[in-house]
């Protein structure tokens, strides 16, 4: 049992605005980024590094520190915030932000909130940022090295005095959140170029976790691949293919630059591509091919893949819709978007037998 002290733990004292921030986002965590489903029992994996990575995250869920979360893109960051959260707080609201993907001119209002008639499309009665909807939850932030540096300095007083004032605001409100952060990139370079607080990083790096890359999980590639792929079929009701030896050697020589998210797509992309009970290396993205540590096979098998016309891919297209629904052709039609006559003319077209088999 990791979290033994758990009873210990400090209550998070309630703000004096029950009648605000409580009343308005009853519902928080039915909001966009409020929800964290995953638990440390969803990470799949048996390499050293990431059952490492896995017992630091069980240990430090039971502190009520900052955890910054280090990893390439498609490393899980958010799978692991989930997972603290879910250890630490459950209770209580998940509220995620995503720096980089928030415009520079928006984060501000987004993080902490305007009141009304703040500036121009302000909401009438204001908004609550997502700093006031973590309240007695975590506030987790994503990709936190795109924070503009003059935020830096106004989050890193919110830390510190555990109080916010929304833009246009007069006065400060009492909040209690758990901090998670997470970055893709080098913050400690960021510092020395001045692209980062340097107070405000040792803020965040209490409690640091890196997350290996896929890479360097060699043991867990075949693993995560089909765990994927069971997963896959049995949420679209489909029979559940193999990879034969020559694909499941290429997927596992693979640098996967994109991580376990490179992955999954990779294994969704597969499922969907394959004719058979068996996914062959053509089954396979390009991309993944065309990865230069793959083997002298795979790298002669790619040299006989060329470009694809329009219409190869509309034949592709149709002999995919017609396996997946058994031969139906009104439901392949509709699968296809198209009507049932232009699907027979096209079937005709492209001299397609539905010889299928059924999946």
């Amino acid at each position: 049992m990791y979290c033994r002290q758990a009873a210990a733990r400090p209550s998070i004292t309630q703000p004096n605005y029950q009648t605000t921030v409580e009343a308005i986002d009853a519902r928080v965590t039915n909001r966009p980024g409020s929800l964290a489903t995953f638990s440390f029992d969803d990470i799949i994996g048996e390499s050293e590094r990431i059952r490492n990575a896995v017992t630091l995250g069980k240990r430090f869920a039971c502190s009520r520190e900052n955890v910054l979360l280090i990893g390439e893109s498609g490393t899980g960051k958010e799978l692991f915030a989930q997972s603290i959260h879910n250890l630490y707080c459950p209770e209580g609201p998940f509220i995620a932000v995503n720096c980089a993907a928030t415009p520079r001119s928006l984060i501000e209002s987004e993080l902490f909130g305007y009141e009304a008639g703040s500036f121009t499309g302000a909401e009438r009665g204001g908004r609550p940022g997502k700093i006031e909807l973590a309240n007695g939850g975590t506030l987790f932030l994503d990709e936190i090295g795109d924070m503009p540096l003059e935020l830096q300095a106004v989050l890193l007083r919110v830390l510190e005095d555990k109080l916010v004032m929304r833009v246009g605001g007069r006065r400060y409100k009492q909040v209690n959140f758990r901090l998670i952060t997470a970055t893709n990139k080098n913050l400690e370079k960021m510092m020395q170029a001045d692209l980062f607080r340097e107070d405000l990083y040792f803020r965040l790096s209490v409690l640091p976790i890196e997350l290996p890359p896929l890479r360097e999980r060699a043991d867990d590639t075949e693993r995560l691949s089909k765990y994927f792929l069971n997963s896959y079929c049995k949420k679209a009701g489909w029979n559940v293919p193999e990879f034969s030896s020559e694909a499941m050697n290429i997927i596992n020589k693979c640098k996967w630059p994109g991580n376990v998210r490179q992955l999954k797509n990779a294994v969704i992309y597969a499922v969907n591509t394959t004719q058979s009970d068996m996914i062959q290396p053509d089954d396979l993205p390009a991309f993944v091919l065309n990865n230069d540590t793959v083997g002298s096979a795979a790298g002669r098998l790619q040299e006989a893949v060329t470009v694809q016309t329009i219409k190869q891919m509309e034949r592709l297209a149709i002999q995919n819709a017609l396996y997946r629904t058994a031969n139906d052709v009104a439901r392949a039609a509709k699968m296809l978007d198209i009507g049932r006559a232009t699907l027979y003319r096209k079937m005709k077209e492209y001299e397609i037998n539905m010889k299928c088999n059924v999946r």
